[in-house]
């Protein structure tokens, strides 16, 4: 078992803030320098929170563990307050024949303590899903825009049961057979109305919509799409493998990147 922290940090003066915590297997001492980890047996998900040392005015909580979440990728609140969480087991290596065993869940009716009293399965069978934005159309019925292996789909929540009935591929075929870390991922509203996304290291994705549109994303790019799967469009070019997005309360947007600059300031068609 990998014990995982879905963590919450509070303080007076900052908005409430999330953080993940993984604790692998232990593994031989020959093996310590070579692969960069700690020969130490994990630890519980309570044993973990204990030991964290947090700055004064900070509290950290648990929010979600095993079962109910493994590999978390990314992280998305809804208008109702819940929480998204795309998770998965496959990573690194994709589900060869499609059908993964990777999960989109929603938490939800949190206690005193951090913890979700409500726990949803969204979706399953997803194929290392990274990307996701809930919504909700003016039927009241929810959405998801997730990533999973090779598309961009729709899934919706037909009868509000929680369960999302049907799923449509919005934009793909993407590639994901060199690096499946550097997926669709980082998805964002923008104040225009469009979904903005990183496209990460080494793929190599060549994607239209049915309006002609066509975006050309080789290695570290972000854009953008339309959430009725009618159009895509080309955003910056040239990073290394951006991840995260956010916008300021002026429109800007930013976006890190592991292998250059930590952060960028994302100008409409820069390269960087």
């Amino acid at each position: 078992m990998n014990p995982v922290i879905l963590s919450a940090l509070r303080t007076p003066f900052l908005p409430v803030a999330c953080a993940l915590a993984l604790a692998g297997p232990a593994v031989g001492a020959d093996d310590e320098l070579a692969l960069g980890v700690r020969t130490t047996d994990p630890q519980s998900p309570d044993a973990q929170r204990a030991a964290f040392r947090l700055p004064p005015g900070f509290e950290i909580q648990l929010v979600a563990t095993e079962p109910d979440i493994h590999k978390p990728m990314n992280l998305a609140f809804d208008a109702a307050g819940r929480l998204w969480a795309t998770t998965s087991v496959e990573y690194p290596f994709p589900a060869k024949d499609g059908a993964g065993r990777d999960r989109l869940m929603v938490f939800s009716d949190f206690g005193p303590d951090g913890r979700a009293r409500s726990v949803t399965e969204f979706a399953g069978g997803l194929n290392i899903p990274i990307g996701v934005y809930p919504f909700r159309r003016a039927d009241g019925h929810w959405r998801a825009v997730v990533w999973s292996i090779p598309h961009i789909w729709l899934l919706e929540d037909l009868d509000d049961d929680g369960r999302a009935e049907r799923k449509t591929p919005l934009y793909g075929p993407f590639d994901h057979t060199r690096d499946t870390h550097g997926n669709q991922a980082s998805f964002r509203r923008g104040f225009d109305g469009w979904l903005y996304a990183t496209h990460g290291f080494n793929n190599d994705s060549h994607v239209g919509a049915p309006d002609g549109s066509r975006v050309d994303l080789n290695s570290g790019n972000t854009y953008r799409i339309r959430l009725d799967g009618s159009r895509i469009e080309h955003h910056t070019h040239g990073q290394v493998n951006p991840f995260g997005l956010a916008w300021d309360a002026r429109g800007n947007l930013y976006s890190s990147d592991c292998h250059s600059a930590p952060v960028y300031q994302l100008l409409s068609g820069g390269w960087y």
